[in-house]
Formats: C-alpha cells, sequence, structure tokens
C-alpha cells in the first residue's frame, strides 16, 4: 500500500511539473482574479453552483486531450473562487441581523482599538463634553432587549457571538470614565446597536463595504440611562502598550505630537483638518497613512543599521554576521505592523517584506513578475474584498509602474572602457572620478513613473491630481523613511529614558520643518488639481492604456501616443468651451436623515441643502455632498439654497462651502445672520414670487410670502419657513418642499390654483404624518416622490399612511433609505427620464440586506416604480 502511495505521488508530482510549464506567475493570476470576481457578484453564488461550474469545467477539460494542462489552472482558479465565497459569507454570517437593528444589549467588553477622543457631545450635551469612539470586541452576552417579534434565546438573540467586533461611541463621558476607557480595558456596557449600514453615494467612501472588510459585526453607541458602566480592569498586550505610548508622547514636550502618534501608532484621529488638507494638496497624504511604505521604510532602515552593526561585529570576530541584519529587520517591519494597529495594507507589507529578505538571506532569485503576483495572492488571500479599496490600487499601480517603467533594462559593463583609460596616463583614474548624478535621475524617474501610474487611479478615487507630490515625494520619502521613522522607533523604545525623550523632540523638530516645506511648496509649486471622474468606462480604458504606453522603456515605438490616449481625461475642460449638451441631471443624495438635492444641467449646477452634521465634526456637506460634486464637475455652484434652519438641512452648510465656491447663497428670512459670518454678504433671501434663471434652470419662488407690514421677521428656522422652490428645465417640473407641513400645502393650493403636474416631487419633512397631505397631492399631481430618510431611523420617516397615499395616487414612490442616492437622468426631448439607484450597483453587501429590509416591510423594487 505505501509502495503504491508513493508511486502515486510520484506521478502526481510529474504531472505538476509538466503543467508547471505555464510558470508560477500565472497560477498566481488565475487565483487572484479569481477571488476577484466573486467579489464582483451582484449576490454569493451557492456552493453547490459553484462547484457544479468547476465540476463542468474539469469534466470539458479532461474530455479535451489537447487542454488536459490545464486541469491544475482550473483547479486553481476552485481554490481561488471557494476561499472568496468562503471568507465573504462568513464575513456576512456576523454581521447583526436586520431584525436586531436599534435592538440593546448588556455585553462584557474588550476595547482593542485606541480611543479616539474629540471634545462636544450629543444631543443636547454642552460644549465641554468628550465623545469616544473606539472598537470592542463582545466576550459575552450579559443580557438582550429585542424588539417585539424578534427571534429569543441563544446565539439567535441578536445575531451577537463572542467574538464580534463593535464600532462604539459614547456621548458625554466624563474626566472619571475617561481616565479608565484606555485600550485594552474591560468593561460591561449597555449599548444599542445597529446593523452595520451606511450612506450610498456615486462617487464617495463606501462606509457599508468598509465595515464588512473590516470583520464589524454592528455599529451603535452606549447608554448609561439603561444600566450603569461597569470597569473590570486594564488588561495588557499589544492594544493596552499602544494606548500607554500614546499618552506617555501626549505627556512629553513635543513638537508635532499629533504626527508621531500618526507615523508611529497609526492614530489620526488628533490631526487637525488644515494638516490633512496639505498632505492632500501637495500628494504627500500616504506619508501619514501606514501602508506598505512605512513597513518597508522601517525594514529598510533596520536592514542598513544592522548591517553596519554586522560588519562592525566582523572587524572583530572575523565573521560578518549578516543573518543577524536579516533577523532584525524582520522582527523590527513586525513590531512595527503591531504597534501601528496591524491594518490589512500592514499586514501584506509585513508579509511580502518577509518574503523577500528571506529569498534574499537564502540567495533564492525572485523575479519581478513572480514576486508581484504573490504580493497580489497574499492580500487577496488575507482579504478577499480589498480590491475594493483605493490603498490596493495606489500601491500595486505604484510598484507595477515601476516594474514596467525600469523592464527591460540591461546594465552593460564599463570594464573595457575602464582598461582603455587606465592606459592612458593623461586621464584621470576612474576611481577618482565616482560622483555620478545618475542615481538621482534614477530616482527622479521613478517618481515620474510612479505619477503616471497613479494618475489615472488618483481621479477615480480622488477626483484630482497632486502634479506637486511628483517632486516633493523626492525629498519627503527619504527623509521620513531615513531619519524621521527611525528617530520615532527608537524614541518609542527608549521612552523612559532621557535619550528616548531627545529621539522624539528631534523627530518632532523635522516633522515641524517637514511640514514648513510642504507649505512653501503648496504655495509656489502647481497643487491639487480637480478633475471630473470619468463616467465612461472606454474613458477610462483608453487612460489606463495611455498610462501604459508612457511607463514603457524609451525606445519603444508608439510609445508617445500615451499622451494622446490622457486626452479624453480632460474632456470636461474641453466641453467648458464647447456648447454643452442639452440635458439635466437631478440627483437625491443618500446622506441618511437629511436632504440635500442636485440639480445640473451643464449650464448650471444648484444644490439644495446640504445634508446633516454631528457636533463632533462629521458633515454630510464635506463628506458626502462635496465628493459628488467635485467627481461630477468641479469645485463651484451656482447656487446654494438652504430651505431652513434644522440641523438635518444646514448641517452640512459650512463643510461643504470649505471644499466648494458657491456664486449664490439663498436662504428664507433672517437665516443667513446664523450662517457663517463670511456667507452673509453673497446670500439672498428666497421667497414667493421670486424668479430666478440660471444657464436653462429656472428657479421659481412659491413659499414662503413675504412678512406683511407688523408681521414677524421670518427666522428661517422653523420648519414652515421652509423654501418651497420649483425648478423648470425644458418642460420638466421638479417641486422641492423642505420641511413644509399640512397648513403651508394647503395654502400653496390656494395660492397657485392652476398648478401643472410635476414630474417629480421631493416628499415633505421625509414624508411624515404631519405633511403630504391629500391637498399636496391633488394640486402637485407628482409622476414621482422621493423620500429622503435615514434607515430605521426612529423618526419612523416615511411613515406607512403617507407611503400608502402616494401609492393609491399611482405616484411611483422612491426611498434613499432603500435605493441609496437616487439620480434622475432627461435628455432634451425626454418624456420620460432615465432612473438610477445607487444601492442596484453589483456589491453583495448590499443586495443582502436590500433583501432583509423588504421582508421586513421596506419598499420593493415592484413598490417603487
Amino acid at each position: 500500500m505505501g509502495v503504491w502511495i508513493c508511486s502515486l505521488f510520484r506521478r502526481l508530482c510529474k504531472r505538476v511539473c509538466t503543467v508547471g510549464s505555464l510558470g508560477p506567475s500565472v497560477y498566481l493570476w488565475v487565483y487572484s482574479l479569481s477571488i476577484i470576481a466573486v467579489g464582483c457578484l451582484a449576490h454569493l453564488p451557492a456552493w453547490g453552483a459553484l462547484g457544479l461550474l468547476y465540476f463542468s469545467l474539469i469534466v470539458l477539460v479532461w474530455w479535451g486531450r489537447p487542454y488536459r494542462r490545464l486541469l491544475f489552472l482550473v483547479l486553481t482558479s476552485f481554490a481561488g473562487a471557494a476561499w472568496a465565497l468562503y471568507v465573504n459569507e462568513a464575513a456576512l454570517e456576523r454581521r447583526l441581523p436586520l431584525h436586531a437593528h436599534g435592538a440593546d444589549f448588556v455585553l462584557r467588553l474588550d476595547l482593542v482599538s485606541l480611543p479616539e477622543i474629540t471634545e462636544g457631545g450629543g444631543f443636547g450635551a454642552d460644549s465641554n463634553s468628550q465623545t469616544v469612539r473606539f472598537r470592542a470586541r463582545v466576550i459575552d452576552i450579559v443580557s438582550s432587549f429585542l424588539l417585539a417579534g424578534a427571534p429569543q434565546g441563544g446565539a439567535e438573540a441578536g445575531g451577537l457571538v463572542s467574538g464580534s467586533l463593535l464600532n462604539l461611541t459614547w456621548y458625554r463621558v466624563d474626566d472619571e470614565t475617561l481616565a479608565r476607557l484606555r485600550g485594552g480595558s474591560r468593561w460591561i456596557l449597555p449599548v444599542r446597536l445597529k446593523s452595520p449600514r451606511g450612506s450610498v453615494n456615486p462617487h464617495t467612501f463606501d462606509y457599508e463595504g468598509w465595515l464588512l472588510r473590516e470583520g464589524i459585526s454592528a455599529t451603535g453607541y452606549i447608554r448609561p440611562g439603561d444600566y450603569s458602566p461597569q470597569w473590570l480592569g486594564q488588561g495588557s498586550g499589544i492594544v493596552g502598550l499602544r494606548d500607554e505610548l500614546r499618552f506617555r508622547i501626549g505627556q512629553l514636550p513635543l513638537q508635532r505630537p499629533e504626527l508621531i502618534i500618526a507615523l508611529l501608532l497609526g492614530d489620526r484621529s488628533q490631526l487637525n483638518d488644515a494638516d490633512t488638507d496639505l498632505f492632500r494638496r501637495t500628494g504627500t497624504g500616504h506619508l501619514i497613512a501606514i501602508s506598505g511604505l512605512h513597513v518597508g521604510m522601517v525594514a529598510g532602515a533596520i536592514m542598513l543599521f544592522a548591517t553596519l552593526l554586522a560588519k562592525g561585529i566582523g572587524l572583530f570576530s572575523g565573521v560578518s554576521r549578516f543573518d543577524i541584519a536579516v533577523a532584525l529587520a524582520l522582527l523590527g517591519s513586525l513590531g512595527y505592523a503591531l504597534i501601528a494597529g496591524a491594518p490589512l495594507s500592514a499586514q501584506r507589507a509585513v508579509a511580502m517584506t518577509w518574503v523577500l529578505l528571506l529569498a534574499w538571506h537564502w540567495r533564492r532569485r525572485l523575479g519581478a513578475g513572480f514576486a508581484y503576483a504573490l504580493a497580489l495572492a497574499i492580500v487577496l488571500t488575507l482579504q478577499p474584498l480589498a480590491f475594493y479599496s483605493a490603498g490596493f490600487w495606489l500601491s500595486f499601480v505604484a510598484v507595477g509602474s515601476l516594474l514596467l517603467g525600469f523592464s527591460g533594462r540591461t546594465a552593460l559593463s564599463r570594464a573595457p572602457l575602464r582598461e582603455q583609460q587606465a592606459e592612458s596616463p593623461d586621464e584621470t583614474p576612474p576611481r577618482l572620478r565616482r560622483f555620478s548624478l545618475a542615481p538621482f535621475w534614477q530616482l527622479l524617474r521613478s517618481q515620474w513613473l510612479v505619477g503616471v501610474g497613479l494618475f489615472v487611479p488618483s481621479i477615480l478615487y480622488f477626483s484630482g491630481f497632486s502634479f506637486s507630490g511628483v517632486l516633493v515625494n523626492l525629498i519627503a520619502i527619504p527623509w521620513v523613511g531615513l531619519s524621521i521613522l527611525p528617530s520615532i522607533m527608537l524614541g518609542a523604545v527608549f521612552s523612559d529614558t532621557q535619550l528616548g525623550v531627545c529621539l522624539l523632540q528631534f523627530a518632532g523638530w523635522q516633522l515641524e520643518l517637514l511640514m514648513a516645506t510642504l507649505n512653501a511648496v503648496d504655495q509656489f509649486l502647481p497643487a491639487f488639481q480637480h478633475f471630473a471622474v470619468p463616467t465612461s468606462a472606454l474613458v477610462i480604458a483608453i487612460a489606463g492604456l495611455g498610462a501604459v504606453l508612457l511607463l514603457l522603456p524609451r525606445g519603444l515605438p508608439g510609445r508617445q501616443l500615451g499622451w494622446l490616449f490622457l486626452l479624453p481625461l480632460a474632456q470636461p475642460w474641453l466641453a467648458e468651451l464647447s456648447p454643452a449638451e442639452e440635458r439635466l441631471n437631478f440627483s437625491v443624495l443618500d446622506v441618511g436623515q437629511g436632504l440635500s438635492l442636485v440639480i445640473d444641467s451643464g449650464r448650471a449646477r444648484i444644490v439644495y441643502d446640504s445634508g446633516p452634521s454631528i457636533p463632533q465634526g462629521w458633515s454630510a456637506g464635506s463628506s458626502i455632498v462635496a465628493p459628488y460634486l467635485l467627481a461630477t464637475g468641479g469645485r463651484e455652484v451656482d447656487a446654494l439654497i438652504v430651505s431652513h434652519g434644522d440641523r438635518d438641512h444646514a448641517g452640512g452648510v459650512e463643510g461643504l462651502l470649505k471644499m466648494i465656491a458657491a456664486k449664490k447663497l439663498y436662504v428664507p428670512g433672517a437665516l443667513a445672520g446664523r450662517l457663517p459670518k463670511s456667507l452673509a454678504t453673497i446670500s439672498e433671501q428666497c421667497r414667493a414670487g421670486k424668479v430666478d434663471q440660471l444657464g436653462d434652470i429656472t428657479l421659481r419662488g412659491l413659499w414662503p410670502p413675504i412678512p406683511l407690514s407688523g408681521e414677524a421677521i421670518l427666522d428661517g428656522e422653523e420648519n414652515d419657513h421652509s423654501c418651497v422652490i420649483l425648478v423648470e428645465w425644458q418642460g420638466v417640473r421638479l417641486l422641492l418642499t423642505g420641511d413644509i407641513g399640512r397648513a403651508v400645502e394647503q395654502r400653496l393650493s390656494k395660492l397657485y390654483p392652476q398648478f401643472p403636474a410635476v414630474d417629480v416631487l421631493v416628499a415633505p419633512h421625509h414624508g411624515s404624518r404631519s405633511s403630504s397631505s391629500p391637498a399636496l397631492l391633488a394640486w402637485a399631481k407628482p409622476k414621482r416622490v422621493v423620500f429622503s430618510s435615514g434607515f430605521r431611523h426612529h423618526f419612523g420617516h416615511p411613515h406607512p399612511d403617507v407611503v400608502k397615499r402616494y401609492r393609491y395616487s399611482g405616484v411611483s414612490v422612491f426611498n434613499t433609505a432603500d435605493s441609496g442616492a437616487i439620480e434622475f437622468f432627461w435628455r432634451f426631448g425626454d418624456r420620460e427620464p432615465r432612473i438610477s439607484q445607487a444601492r442596484l450597483v453589483p456589491r453583495f453587501w448590499y443586495t443582502s440586506h436590500n433583501r432583509g429590509y423588504r421582508s421586513a416591510g421596506g419598499l420593493s423594487r415592484r413598490d417603487q416604480l
């Protein structure tokens, strides 16, 4: 039996060696692409369907004798697809089910992240209160209080199990509690949890997908009124060490401690907006985001110093122990990744650093193509959905650009030339003329290659590109890698000694100098330039081909055609010089429980409301509305209309106007005086009877009326003070109503009795029971209505009675809570719009949530249409 097994094993190895003629890189690429293919599906396939597909492929390959050499290629593809399906299914299973959305629990928790502290509390908190955000792991469930009708008992009671990761927020934290709320501490806390869900809009951050990739089971907040929080003690481990290091650094007299903490611990919560914007404009944001660059720089710096140490040892012992240098570099890269919080980017960098260092140490040569394919396979094995993140594309495109740009280059021997020069007594010996600019030009060329390679991904992910970054990084990267990071690392190791303090002070002084340099560069060199994100896949493919052509080695024919292929990216600029297409795009953005609308005809852009904001700093204006506007057409709008002063409508104004310029600002009554003072001088009142023509769009004010003599001045804060605007374009009519109630709806029907039907109505007050009266429906006669509301929000918008009222009137119903952002598009002459819904893009985590929502009473696609 043993002989038979050995014989079978030898035949199998022979078969593997035969098919291995395709090369190991091919198998790694097939494995990686299979993982990506599964992640791109709109629905995860059943295991039976996946098995049947690959069984059929195996039979076909085996049946066709000439293709049997592809059998192991099919098996490799199956391994990648099966792994992706297993990991993605497990990630979905870990999420809190929708039946427990909004349920209360008392949990024993272990804090596994550094708490992020911001000034200002939740609703009703005083200005001196503090809000803390942190990530915690469930140790066990003390008790749970599920919603009526939800399953009870066991692991199904809320869907939480031990080991689940939670993103939590604690509002209004007092100083005594804050002193104990440290990384690694253990607590018993009452929490209200929500299934991980986020706003879905084109060109904005996919928060829901990020939660899935991070393995977060639920989000929520602490409710101290339900159960008294209990501190169980401070644990040890890496998290506790990170917290202790952050505390020590914060107590030292250092320059730029927030940057030191960001580079050492990966905690960027203390960075201010000005510094973050400076990094973005100068193309150096990667310097403060823990990535493979940092791990590589740490490993390289340790390798350099350890090599010098090994040579020093060799002077006395006669043997240079370079294995010590390799061991220190391996341990140093691993230690840095752990101290930095071990983000996925650092994990994959450590894996590849170890592979390359061990291959070098064992004298095993790795081809560039194989190393690249191996890195891709390792990254996707660690996280099959990593390709959805910007960092994945930026890192792999940057490395790929360098490999492509420097490929095909062979260093020619200079021995004959040197011999000829040595024979000439009049020539200076070559050993005395070793200074050369070649290394500098190679470094400059490497930055050029990376800049060209990242041009298209930067536009797709960030709606622009920093031209100054190509030059700035020539100085910033070696500066940070060879001087700043080693100083920080050594200072952290010896933080209890005067030497450590001096090293950290030296690092802080360098960071201050670096920031001053970046400020000077930002003033004198071209900074971040905005580009509209191409909407056509063909344009993106052509631009990508152009970048590849430019990256090819010099001398290859057709290389310069790459500049021509990049021209389609300038289409938005060229469009300004040519007649604009007659079209209208009306977007109802998904901002949660709030409202923000964008009307864009190509000749005019108008924003109605800016979405909500919270006291802790998040703003829909800067996080959702501004990125959408930047990606679809520039940094300026013709008008910003603020319907009234409620936080869910006007809260994002300040954040929006920090990134987007508005030519006109329309507000009701005296609201302008309570907006940022710099805006008051450009404001106009929106009022009934006011008609403005912006490009080819007509704005007709329907409400509020001008106060009569003796009447109180409108303060613009009340719901019934909302600006009601009728938008008209080539026969298309959009009715924007803010938060008006039934009384105003009835008055509108009397003020404008002969009112033609509207194409789209944005439901008043998010579909509350106090609005959308039969009088409004009979007056406006809408074809379609959109509810802008938060998912399962405690306000309960839209009210079921209101939804039924619209349905019974034959109106097509849409809801951002169910559909994400909703875009209506008309071309000149179109009677019906083309409609797109952000949650209908092929993302399996969207569709899984949508199925659960519909089964729980949400709007089905049939109901919407």
